[in-house]
């Protein structure tokens, strides 16, 4: 908002402050005082009918009442006048329609109770009018009516024989209120309105220097450097205008360009964060934001432990210490930390800032990203890793079918010829149990070490989902797991081997009834079709609503025997031979768990099918 509407806001807001409760106090006063000009002059009408009314109310008589009545309404300019009995019976009025009755209002009994004159209002045949009743009394004795004006109030001797009652109009007493108002807010307002324009003469006398001083500020901040203005007076203003020359001109003779400086460092593709010496961030590049995921605002200002993993403990002041007495930091492996709490494994370097006199200021660093690097040595490694298990696969499985075949033969035909109840029963079933268990893993070390020795074809995965099914839902049914299949129509074809790609449903469909255990769940198997630029995808996606993996152990999944099951449950296999499977295939699986929910997400080329896998796709499993 403009400093003249500021202005002209406040001296509004006064003027209505202090203008309206005034208005209110001067209209209530000339009510008052039209009010109090009807009750003084009714109040002297009503005494004055009390007076001459006595002996027609002690007499009860209409006639004699009625012409005193009609007198002192024409006196007072009363709307109606009337002569009450004790009882509020209605003794004479000039409306002769409302003799006989009897008023029980709470007006007309403050009247009737009253000991002397007294007012209240009322409305007559939609009017307003004030209502003045006196009482009256009997004609006193003479020394009793010199105590009765003496003293006040009742006097003894006497008795009251009725009240008479005028009713003024106070229509006109209102509309003259209103004129009355209308012209003191006329002069109020108009009053206002010349006290407004002076303010607003004065304002601009006072505002000119200062949107001088406004518009030479909006050149600088536009780059046009050694403006100035003029200088209009010797008072503050006129300093004011002559220090913002100074400083304009010193501006234009030893600014750099700053857009120039700015662009470099929001062009830049690596992170660059800067420090004071006590781990303040006073700046970041939008490198740094993107990578972090917080706004500018978020980070400048803040201490630095807010971008790393608390373990690296890079931002203490011992280590801030060190980066300064060390004067600069190369490729320092580190972990960033996003803002929706992700690590972010960085290439840390840092130089120490000093000043003129080599004291050091503060910290530059900069940081590499290596989330990409970091994936692809995974994936060298874990392919060397399944590389490796699998010659050994392939050899132990060898060397250790053919024995493990003659104990199993031996133990099941023994097994055969014991007697009931033979003390030799257990312990021979459970190595028949336990030599079964070790030919099943023979069997996954044979499967696992020969996958690349299947034939592919041009197949349809929705075909390999209905056929696994089979397979799928009769354990489920056993566990209480629902089975719900969300299979995509027109699915392209890729190039694998039915087998294998049936074998990857039935891993992960068993390792997700594992994890659900016997607790009621859902499975769902869904296909669709993937569009990535220039590439298509069939993508595979199994989901369950179990507990979920946790965090530290999902790297280690696809990992040859690693499980987290009892012993006996499991082999460690299932999941290395779904990935071994999957690589084979020139594909890619991912997972995302959370409690309550597990996804796995294996993707399948449409084209080039059945090439060896690059290094990028396997960064991505």
């Amino acid at each position: 908002m403009r400093l003249q509407f500021k202005i002209l806001l406040i001296f509004t807001s006064v003027a209505l402050l202090l203008g309206g409760p005034l208005l209110l106090t001067v209209r209530n006063a000339v009510r008052q005082i039209l009010l109090k000009d009807v009750e003084r002059r009714g109040v002297l009408s009503a005494s004055s009918l009390a007076e001459s009314a006595s002996a027609g109310l002690a007499a009860r008589r209409e006639q004699a009442l009625l012409p005193l009545l009609q007198s002192a309404q024409e006196r007072a300019g009363a709307m109606y006048a009337e002569a009450l009995g004790l009882s509020g019976e209605v003794l004479a009025h000039t409306n002769v329609t409302e003799k006989g009755k009897i008023y029980d209002d709470a007006a007309t009994l403050e009247g009737l109770k009253a000991l002397s004159p007294v007012t209240g209002s009322s409305e007559w045949r939609g009017s307003p009018v004030m209502l003045v009743s006196v009482p009256v009394w009997s004609a006193p004795k003479a020394d009793v009516e010199e105590e009765f004006l003496l003293g006040g109030g009742e006097a003894p001797g006497r008795t009251r024989l009725g009240t008479v009652r005028l009713g003024l109009p106070l229509k006109e007493v209102f509309n003259t209120q209103r004129r009355l108002f209308r012209k003191i807010a006329a002069i109020v307002l108009m009053t206002a309105g010349i006290g407004l324009s002076l303010v607003l003469i004065l304002m601009r006398r006072l505002l000119r220097p200062i949107k001088l001083l406004s518009r030479g500020t909006s050149q600088i901040s536009r780059g046009e450097y050694g403006v100035s203005v003029p200088v209009l007076s010797k008072d503050e203003l006129g300093r004011l205008a002559e220090d913002f020359n100074r400083m304009s001109r010193v501006l234009g003779e030893t600014t750099v360009s700053k857009n120039f400086l700015g662009d470099v460092l929001s062009h830049m593709i690596d992170p660059l964060i800067v420090m004071t010496k006590d781990g303040v961030i006073r700046m970041v590049n939008q490198a740094t934001i993107d990578l972090l995921g917080y706004a500018k605002e978020e980070l400048e200002g803040r201490r630095a432990p807010i971008l790393f993993v608390a373990k690296d403990k890079i931002s203490d002041a011992a280590e801030q210490e060190t980066l300064i007495g060390k004067g600069s930091v190369r490729n320092l492996e580190l972990d960033f930390l996003t803002k929706t709490g992700v690590k972010v494994p960085v290439l840390f370097s840092s130089s120490t800032l000093k000043d003129t006199e080599g004291r050091p200021t503060g910290i530059i660093a900069v940081a590499k990203d290596m989330r990409e690097r970091k994936k692809l040595e995974g994936a060298i490694r874990q392919s060397e890793k399944l590389s490796a298990v699998g010659q050994l696969a392939a050899g132990v499985a060898h060397e250790i079918n053919n024995p493990l075949g003659v104990i199993l033969g031996f133990a099941q035909a023994v097994v055969r010829r014991l007697q009931p109840n033979d003390p030799l029963e257990l312990p021979l079933k459970s190595i028949e149990k336990e030599a079964v268990r070790c030919k099943g893993l023979v069997q996954d070390l044979l499967t696992f070490s020969r996958v690349s020795k299947i034939d592919r074809e041009p197949l349809d995965v929705n075909r390999a989902v209905e056929g696994a099914l089979s397979l799928v839902i009769a354990q489920a049914r056993l566990t209480h797991v629902d089975v719900r299949k969300e299979l995509a129509p027109d699915l392209p074809r890729i190039l694998g081997n039915l087998n294998q790609i049936q074998q990857i449903i039935v891993n992960l469909a068993n390792n997700a009834l594992d994890a659900m255990g016997d607790a009621e769940g859902l499975l769902t198997f869904k296909t669709e079709n993937l569009k990535e630029g220039p590439l298509s995808w069939v993508c595979l996606k199994v989901l369950d609503t179990g507990p979920g993996i946790p965090g530290e152990i999902q790297s280690r999944i696809f990992d040859p025997f690693f499980t987290t099951k009892p012993v006996g449950k499991g082999t460690g296999l299932g999941l290395s031979l779904v990935h071994e499977i999957i690589k084979k295939h020139s594909g890619t699986i991912d997972v995302e768990s959370r409690p309550g929910r597990t996804e796995f997400c294996a993707k399948f080329p449409v084209r080039a099918a059945g090439l060896p896998i690059s290094p990028a796709n396997m960064a991505k499993s």
